[in-house]
């Protein structure tokens, strides 16, 4: 038998249970069963390449950690709460441990949860998606964030984190002042040396942008993009200048790195429009 190194992140059996919901990964004996499920969720762990350890004289192929298999009931009664999970495959089978989504499930968790990553490289699938043409220089520090991320090194990650969306933001301010019609409106942040007066002096710039430019970009682009850079600028901060405050947890760094998702791609918009 395989054991699974664990314990994991919450987010993480999350995630994975409702790929396994929506179809996006199979399992063996399929969904509709409770146990099928939380079997179900050590199979893409292991297929997921989750780092395991031998058991010799043990029966069954593959088992998580223990904390990890509570945390399958967890997200599944917490699923059943919000309504998204009914009991019973059927008005004839309508008892535990048997179970189907709910008529308006699908549709919810689709919503719910866009960015789902499980390492480098579906992360910066993910980003590519929203902003396709990302830096190589940027992929690359988001490919040491993620992996340090799950390495349980939180102020590695903040800090790799921080300097991709420093990169992002560095292109957008060049493709301002490049654009002959508006380059004096990107010409106060560019002679600017730290990041926070960079990202105040664009803020205040920006609402002078023309409407029609910045309708082109999204009605909330300065929701997405100007708080997240400054958030990721701040947990850089925090941790990566010798300050007192160096303190971050791992779901802080998995929302900072949800986050950057749609900034990039905010970002990569309107740098194309100028």
């Amino acid at each position: 038998m395989r054991k699974l190194k664990g314990p994991h992140d919450y987010e993480v059996i999350r995630g994975i249970v409702i790929d396994i919901l929506l179809g996006k990964e199979t399992i063996k004996y399929g969904v509709g069963n409770f146990h099928y499920l939380s079997d179900g969720v050590a199979q893409v762990m292991l297929r997921r390449n989750e780092p395991f350890e031998e058991i010799p004289l043990s029966s069954g192929d593959v088992r998580m950690d223990d904390r990890d298999v509570e945390l399958v009931r967890d997200v599944f009664w917490d699923l059943f709460r919000q309504g998204l999970i009914t009991l019973g495959s059927n008005a004839s089978n309508d008892g535990w441990p048997n179970f189907r989504l709910s008529h308006h499930a699908a549709e919810t968790l689709c919503k719910a949860s866009p960015y789902r990553f499980h390492n480098s490289a579906s992360y910066i699938k993910l980003v590519k998606a929203e902003a396709p043409d990302i830096s190589s220089d940027a992929e690359e520090y988001l490919d040491e964030a993620v992996a340090t991320y799950y390495a349980e090194c939180l102020l590695a990650s903040s800090v790799m984190l921080g300097v991709a969306a420093e990169i992002e933001f560095g292109r957008l301010i060049d493709a301002g002042l490049a654009n002959t019609v508006y380059s004096t409106l990107f010409l106060p942040a560019s002679k600017e040396q730290n990041i926070r007066q960079k990202i105040l002096k664009f803020q205040s710039a920006f609402p002078s942008l023309p409407k029609d430019l910045r309708r082109q970009i999204g009605e909330d682009f300065e929701m997405h993009a100007n708080a997240i850079q400054s958030v990721l600028r701040v947990a850089r901060n925090n941790v990566g200048h010798g300050l007192a405050k160096r303190k971050t947890t791992r779901e802080q760094v998995y929302v900072n790195l949800q986050m950057f998702v749609p900034f990039a791609g905010h970002v990569e918009r309107l740098r194309k429009v100028l």
